[in-house]
Parts: C-alpha cells; structure tokens; sequence
C-alpha cells in the first residue's frame, strides 16, 4: 500500500512539475504559433508589450496572455483603438498541446476598454477579422493551430457603443461578462451572464438610462449563415427593477430587422423608481412606496437608414393603488393610478400617440387628475382634461424638495389641432405662422407660492397669480387671456398688476404693471450662465383700449420705463455694453391719435470706449410733431458677437449726429423752412437688405447729409453681389415718405459702375427657386421698380451684363417713377456696334414686366451678333455663317416673363433692317433660291445698300416688298416669316439685263430647310399666335 501511496505521489508531483515548468521548456513554440493565429485572422493593427505562458492563470487551460495589448480599428478607424486591454489572453486545450493541432478555445480579457464605432454610412470598426472562403477553411483546419472559441471572459472592463447611422450611445463601465458556446459553429447557443455597474444609454443626444447596475443571464441563439440572433430566454435587472426580454435582431442589406419584446409585469413600484435617471432615483431612496406596476415595451421594424425606414417604438405603464409616503410628513400621496400607452411609429415625432386615459393621486385632501390624449408632435392632434387643487409644499416635502410652495389650483380642457401654415411677407421673406390651436377652456392660481433653485442663495419668495383663457373655436384670433392678482417678488425685485389681452372687442388691451428690476440681483436667485448683468429697471404700465389708425385711435396709456447704469456682458466677446440708459414717458389721455405723446430722455449706452444717444419727442400722431436728435456710434458687428446671433457673420459701423426737428404737415406742404432737420450719418462696411432685391447691399463706405426733407449721399461705394458701384446726389421729401403711408421718395443721382450685372438684380435671383416640383426650369423673375420713387439717374457703366449680353460703356439717363423705369438716350456699345436706344420698362409683378424701346445701332457685324446674342440668334437662325454688316432702327414693345425674355406672341413693332455689306455665301435662304433657279451666283455674291422694312405682331414677322441687286439679276422678296422659323414669302428674280422679265418664286417651309418652287406662292398667310 505504501508503495502505490508513494508512486501515486510520485506521479501527481511530476505532473505539477510539467505543469509549471512546461511553459518555460518550449515558450517559443507556442508563443509563435498563437501570433501567426493572430496575424492569420486579423487585419487591423496589432501591438502588445509583452507576452507570458502559465497553467495556473485560468487552469486548466495553459495560457498565453499578451500584456498591454491594443488593437485598431478597420477603415474608416485605422487611427481609433477598437479594443485596449491590460491582458488579453487565449486558453489552450491542455490535451491538444502534444497533438498534431494546438486547440485555442478561450478569451479572457481584463481590465479592457472596448470602443465600438459606426460612422453615419455604417462603416464599423469591428470588421477586423479575415474572411475566407470554405475551402481554404477546411484547409486551416489542419494547420498546427486551431482557433474555436467556447468561452469568453470579461472583467473590470468598459465597453462603449457609439451608432451614428441610428444615432446611439452605450456605455458600460465595470463590465464583467461570462459567455459560453461554440462559436465554431454555424448555429450556436450563446449562453452568458453579465454583470455592468453604470449603464448609460443615449438616443439622439438624448439621455434614456443614467447610470443603471445591471445584471442579465442571456440565452442567445446566434445563426451565423443568416446572420440572426435569437433572444429565448433572457432575465434582466436594472437596479432593482426585473426585466424579461424575447426577441430576434437580424443583419440585412442596408441595415437591421429587429423584434424586441420586453416587459416587467406586476413588478414593486419602488422598483420602477429605481431604473429612472439618478437625480430621480436617488430621491426616491428616501421614500416609502407601495403599490404595483407593470411595463411593456417594444422595438419592432426594419432600420434601413439609406432609406429611411425605421422601427416602431412602444412604451405602456401601468400603476395601481399607489402610494409615496415620507416619515416627515403626516400625509402621503396616496390612491396613485396611471394607465399609459406610447406608440411611435416608424420612430417618426409626427406619428407619435400618447394616450394617457387615467392619472390621478390624492394628498390628504388635495388632489391631481388628468386625461391626455396626443396624436403627432409638428401637427399634434390634442385631447386633454385636467384638474388640480394642490398645496405644493406637501408634494415637495415627500421627495424632500424644499424649494417649492403654495396653493395650486388648475382647471383645463383643451380640444382640437394645433397646426401651423407659411405664409409670403413681400417678395422673398416666408413666415411661419399658427394656423389653429386647440380650442380651450383654463383657470389656474397660485397663492403663496415660493420657489428657490438650488444652485443659488436666495428664493424667489412670493409668488401670486391668477389666469383665465379660453379659446371657443380654435382660431387663435380669438383668444381672450386674463392675468391678474399678479404679485411676484425676489430680494428687492417685484412686479405686480395685471393683464386682460384680447383679440376682438372694444378693448383689446387693459394692462396695469408695476415692476422694478435689480439686474445685479438676479444671479442670487436665478441661476445665469457666462451672462453678467447689472443696472435698475423700474417699470410702470398702464394702458387701455385698442389701436386703430383708420379710426384714429390709440389706447389710453400712461407708461414710464427708466433704466439707469445698466451692463450686458456674456461669454461670447470680451467687450461688455456698459452705461446703459434708458428714460421713456408715453402718454394718451382720451384715446385719440392726436394726444399721444412720446418722450424719450434719453437711450444711452457705450461699448468699446465708443458711446451713443438718441433722444426723441413725438407728439399727435396725426400731424406728427417730431424733435429728435442723435450722436455717437455703433458697431454693429460686436453687438452681434457680444449675443453670440447664429447664422449670421454681421459687421459695419454707423457714426451719427442728427438733429431733426419740424412738423409733418410742413414737410407735406412744401414749407421746408419751418424744418430744422440737419446732420449727417456715416456708415462703415454695412449690409443692407431691401425686399425688392434678392441680395444684400455692402457698403464700403457712405455719409448721408440731411438738410430740411433731404437727404445727401456723398461718398457712397458699395457692392451688389459681382457688381460694384458708387454714387452721389440725394432723396428729396424723406420727412413725408417716413411719416406719410402713400408718400414718394424724389431724388437725383450720379452712378458710376465697372461691372453691373443686371441678372443679380432679379427678383428670385438668389439661388432659390419659385419653380414646382416638375417644372422645367426655376424662374428667376423680372427686375422690380418700386412704386414710391420718383427718381433720375444718371448712369455711366464700363460694362453691364444681362442675359448673357456684355454691354460695353454704357451711358444714359434712367428716370424711376411710379413703377416704371424710363431711359432717355441711352448710348453704348454691343457687339462692336454703337448703339443708342430710348426705353421704357414696367414691372407688373414679380415675374412679369412691359417694355417699350426704340434702337438705333448704324452699323454690326452679323457674325459677331450671331455668336454674341441669344435672341439674335433666336430670330435669325439661317444667319449662322452670314457674313457682313447691318444696321437697325427699330421700335418694339412687348411682354417679359419670369426670367426678363419676352414673350413672343406679345411683341409688337415695326422698322429698317439696312444692309451695308452683306455676303450671301452661306446664307441658307439665298442657297435655296440659287438652287432652285440653276443660278449659283446668287449664292456667293455681295449685297449692299437694301433697305428692309418689316412689322412685327402676334408671333410673325411681316416683310414689306424689298429689292436686291444680284450678280445682274434684280431678285425681290416680301412675306411672312415666324419666330418659330417658318417662312411664308413671295419672290420674283428678275432676269437681266434689266429685270424686265422674271421667274416668280414661292419660298416655304423654315429658315433651317427654306423650300423654293419656281411658281407664284398661293399659301395663305402664316398662323398667328394672340397674346395672352
């Protein structure tokens, strides 16, 4: 016995000794022959420090662990570690170690950071493995290393998921993770059991889980054919909140199929307070709680993100016979009852019903109840009833909240649609606007009431008020609101009164407030981010009655608003706007127009060193009297930055010191002597807007001048889009066109431009479009003239541009009146040619204008127009290789549409085509007449001094009877000819010597294809297109 004690002994020693010194007899074999595995399957990069062998790490297997060890991500992450770990190590098979084929059949992974990314197109980090085909599989399989994962193991590690095809963020922090199966299999049971000490789970930016311990045992069948997983049998516990969950998650083209199904049934309420965020959670700790709940949730659809199909999210609670109860209080929240069922399809916000039919708890004798039901958040679709008489301060004190107190009561019925229409202010600004409301019925109070923020000293300590609104059909016009009993008090701040704003009726306005405003006070009991503000604001209001211009009525007011030493400083610019001053006084006794009076002494400020005032006085608003006077400057580039405006990049100074002062009926009648208006205004790099043009004037530089009703501009350089300009002159009768609704601007100006593009100046020319779905083309529209400007102009330009015209020195005087542009001997130089033209030109609406012009051009190269101007070639397409020089006098009037072409079918006129010297080589009219006739020099002669005169109506062009002398011969034409390019003409070639005899001629068919019959031409007239 002793022996086979001893040789037993014997035995189980020396496998002990092979155990621990077998590592160290042959490191480097195995050692190599798990890194080439490494290499084998993965293609991200690979770096690690060190490596070790050991049978007593995880035994029974003997381990390699590779120490430090780091692994990028796949592209588009080559630079982002996908997975950093303390010691990642691989388990072998002890009984395959002296087989032909060393088995790797775990992962331990310790102290690890995973950090799993998908970019917006669904690229992942994670596709580091190399695939291969089957054959070379069943190939690898008798390499000397096999790697057939069973088991995987994850301690004391972070993992974080960050999706933003979906978008979604995971993090798991202290991760300890057990999983076992053959994952060599194409179907396998994945069985594991993790344990996460703070889960957080963001969906769009938004946080849905905060900070939740969890502990799940998963039973996942995973089809790695079909690329499914199937969630059996899996219990889960958020906090203290147990969770059982089913479902399958498919990979599919373009995205996922999922069905998740998840629900807590007959669950502790104490136990649901428990999965909330944590500053709900942790409140909650301290509470009683008593009743039940039940949750229902799911996740079921497709998520293609390239076409944008989503899941379908539902979310349903249950609580009965609630109660929350507090040891420090006498009374609890009692008798809780919630019935609630959430659906949002397609995960679409538009699509999203929440019908809450029941919620309702008592405190004491106090009570909460309320019926909701929503359908659609951009057009919400609303029924909701609501009742409330709570002492505020009971509710605090369960959940130890001590900033909030009073006496609540509220009485709400809403009923009906919310929805919103866009409506066109002018030509190009677009508004949104509420188009209907739910109709509604509220009274609501609060007595007492308090409330203090934690993140500051002081409370806001009384709190008073009173609403009564309703609304009885859902036009929001008429909305009647009552606020009153207004009493609201912090440190030495309060403003009390009341106010009662109607939409309709006698008296759409009755306001009484009283106010004053510390603004140094308010950060101790508000809390203010990266904003400093201090001053006074004392404010009293008290106003009656309605505004009616027509009516010449105005609300009968007494009002006073004074602001002293008052400073704005954000985070956004290191420059604050300081010495803030404001003193304003508007008064109305009988509630006349004519006894308004408005003073204004003054508003003040300064900002960088640099101050600026503005005082006024104005009285009767039927013949105003005005005095106002203003001196200083004003960045207006740091005012933008110092309130951070998005969406703008604003800069340009004003420098101003005005004086004006007169009466408005002075100014109508022409007795400017009895004005006192006098100063001038600088400006510096300012962007102005105008709604009848499409883009932003830039002034570099400008001083206007003010003198009685004018106003100078001297010095003005500017910018339009590509165009440049400057100018001088001034506006005449400025008082009258401010104060008077119907009044004109006169004026007289000198223009100079380099370039001037007149496209820019379109209405609809900037980027956007006014064409619908399915239309050809955008329409640009036709250049505006205002109607209120009676202005001359006189313009000299090195080139303008219009419709892919390039106008060279052009020169002439504009006259702008009533909406029409007249232009008196205008001079310049197209197409080599000198022009000189007298126009007329109206806009009717946005994309529709007249024109009425008369042209002169002496001599022009046909084939410099031909390759120049579009409606040249438009209406001489047989002139292609014509060459030669022409002249024109000619008068036309017509229609332009919504791009400033004309309209053909409206264009009427009449006038000389002169032909100076004009080559019929070419020529496709004049080669079919030789061809026809067996004459071919008439093809390949020179014409000269032919005069063409010709009518243009209803789409056709009319050619009175012309002469050419030919080679000898004496041919005529006359006809019809069509802007489509259909040809209706006579002709005769007379023969020589003296043309007595001739061969007539019936020309048809296009300018393109001219055809030509030797006989009289017996077709009836061409057919005419009417205006519209």
């Amino acid at each position: 016995m002793k022996r086979v004690l001893k040789i037993t002994g014997i035995a189980f020693a020396t496998v002990f000794l092979l155990l621990f010194v077998g590592p160290y007899l042959f490191p480097e074999t195995i050692s190599k022959e798990i890194q080439k595995a490494i290499n084998k399957n993965i293609k991200g990069e690979v770096k690690f420090e060190s490596t070790s062998l050991s049978f007593f790490k995880h035994f029974p297997s003997l381990t390699l662990s590779l120490n430090e060890f780091m692994l990028k991500g796949a592209a588009p992450f080559e630079q982002d570690t996908l997975l950093y770990s303390k010691e990642l190590s691989f388990g072998v098979n002890l009984s395959t170690i002296f087989s032909s084929q060393i088995k790797i059949d775990k992962v331990f992974l310790n102290e690890s950071v995973i950090n799993i990314k998908v970019d917006e197109k669904g690229n992942a980090n994670y596709n580091v493995y190399e695939s291969s085909d089957t054959t070379t599989a069943v190939k690898q399989d008798t390499a000397a290393t096999a790697i057939k994962i069973e088991s995987i193991y994850i301690n004391k590690s972070k993992l974080t998921y960050q999706d933003q095809s979906v978008p979604m963020l995971i993090s798991a922090s202290g991760l300890n993770y057990s999983g076992k199966g053959d994952l060599s299999k194409a179907i396998f049971d994945l069985t594991s059991n993790a344990k996460i000490e703070a889960l957080d789970v963001y969906y769009n930016n938004e946080p849905y889980l905060l900070n939740k311990k969890i502990n799940a045992r998963l039973v996942t069948k995973i089809n790695t054919n079909s690329l499914d997983l199937m969630f059996n049998e899996n219990d889960l516990q958020i906090n203290s909140l147990p969770i059982h969950f089913v479902g399958k998650f498919s990979f599919i083209e373009g995205g996922y199929d999922i069905n998740f199904r998840t629900k807590a049934k007959e669950t502790d309420l104490h136990n649901i307070f428990s999965a909330m965020p944590p500053a709900i959670a942790e409140r909650m700790e301290r509470t009683n709680m008593k009743g039940y709940a039940e949750i229902k949730a799911s996740l079921i659809g497709k998520y293609l993100a390239g076409k944008n199909i989503m899941p379908t999210l539902s979310f349903n609670l249950k609580i009965r016979e609630g109660e929350i109860s507090n040891p420090k209080v006498p009374e609890p929240i009692s008798k809780l009852y919630l019935n609630l069922q959430t659906k949002l399809p397609s995960l679409n916000p538009d699509s999203l019903y929440v019908n809450m039919d029941s919620l309702y708890f008592n405190i004491g004798k106090d009570y909460v109840g309320a019926m909701v039901n929503l359908r659609g958040l951009v057009t919400p679709e609303v029924y909701m009833q609501s009742r409330a008489n709570i002492d505020l301060e009971k509710w605090a004190k369960i959940f130890e909240i001590d900033q909030l107190k009073g006496r609540f009561a509220m009485d709400f019925h809403a009923e009906g649609t919310y929805t919103k229409k866009v409506v066109r202010s002018g030509l190009r600004k677009v508004d949104t606007v509420i188009a209907t409301i739910p109709k509604f019925k509220l009274v609501s109070s609060l007595k007492d009431g308090y409330f203090k923020h934690h993140a500051v000293a002081s409370p806001i300590d009384k709190i008073n008020f009173n609403i009564n609104g309703t609304n009885p059909d859902g036009d929001y016009k008429h909305t009647e609101l009552e606020l009153t009993d207004l009493n609201i008090q912090a440190l030495s701040n309060y403003i009390r009164g009341f106010a009662k704003l109607r939409t309709s009726g006698k008296t759409p306005i009755d306001v009484e407030l009283n106010g004053l405003l510390n603004f140094a006070e308010i950060k101790d009991f508000y809390p203010l981010k990266d904003l400093e503000l201090s001053g006074k604001l004392n404010l009293n209001v008290k106003s009656k009655g309605g505004y009616n211009k027509a009516k010449k009525q105005f609300p009968v007011t007494e009002a006073a608003i004074l602001l002293n030493n008052g400073r704005i400083k954000t985070a956004h610019f290191d420059q604050a706007l300081e010495q803030i001053s404001v003193d304003g006084v508007l008064t109305n006794r009988d509630g006349t127009l004519k006894s308004t009076i408005m003073n204004i002494k003054p508003v003040s400020f300064q900002m960088g060193g640099q101050p600026f005032e503005l005082k006024a006085a104005v009285q009767n608003l039927e013949n105003v009297k005005y005095k106002i006077t203003s001196k200083g400057s004003i960045d207006i580039g740091k005012m933008y930055r110092l309130f951070a405006i998005k969406g703008y990049d604003v800069k340009g100074s004003i420098f101003t010191d005005v004086s004006f002062s007169g009466l408005q009926s002075d100014a109508m009648a022409g007795r400017y002597n009895k004005l006192d208006n006098r100063g001038k205004v600088t400006v510096k790099e300012m962007t102005l807007n105008s709604d009848l043009f499409p883009k932003s004037f830039l002034v570099n530089k400008g001083v206007f001048s003010f003198n009685q009703d004018k106003m100078k501009f001297e010095h003005f350089k500017g910018s339009y889009g590509k165009s440049d300009f400057s100018m001088e002159g001034f506006l005449g009768n400025v008082v009258n066109y401010v104060l008077a609704d119907k009044a004109k601007l006169t004026g007289n100006f000198n223009l100079k431009s380099g370039k001037l593009f007149v496209d820019e100046l379109m209405a609809y020319n900037d980027g956007g479009s006014t064409a619908a779905k399915g239309s050809k083309a955008a329409t640009t529209g036709v250049v505006i003239i205002p109607d209120n400007l009676n202005v001359s102009v006189t313009a000299n330009a090195g080139s303008v541009y219009y419709n892919g015209l390039d106008i060279k020195n052009a020169k002439g005087n504009l006259v702008l009146n009533n909406g029409t542009l007249n232009l008196n001997q205008a001079a310049f130089n197209l197409v080599g040619a000198a022009v000189t033209m007298d126009a007329k030109y109206k806009s009717l609406t946005p994309v529709s204008a007249t024109f009425d012009y008369r042209v002169l051009a002496k001599e022009f190269d046909i084939a410099k127009a031909y390759k120049e101007i579009k409606l040249f070639r438009d209406l001489a397409t047989s002139a292609s290789k014509v060459k030669g020089v022409v002249g024109l006098d000619y008068q036309l009037s017509g229609k332009l549409d919504g791009n400033m072409m004309p309209v053909y079918p409206s264009l009427k006129g009449q006038g000389v085509l002169s032909v100076k010297k004009v080559s019929l080589m070419g020529f496709k009219f004049m080669n079919a007449v030789s061809k026809a006739t067996n004459r071919d020099s008439l093809s390949n002669q020179d014409v000269s001094e032919v005069q063409i005169k010709s009518t243009i109506a209803k789409n056709i062009i009319n050619i009175e009877r012309f002469k050419m002398r030919v080679a000898g011969f004496r041919p005529r034409f006359e006809g019809q000819v069509s802007f489509d390019g259909r040809l209706n003409m006579s002709g005769r070639l007379g023969l020589p010597p003296f043309g007595l005899f001739g061969i007539p001629l019936s020309i048809t068919g296009t300018q393109e294809k001219p055809k030509v019959a030797l006989k009289r031409n017996k077709e009836g007239k061409l057919e005419e297109t009417a205006a519209e």
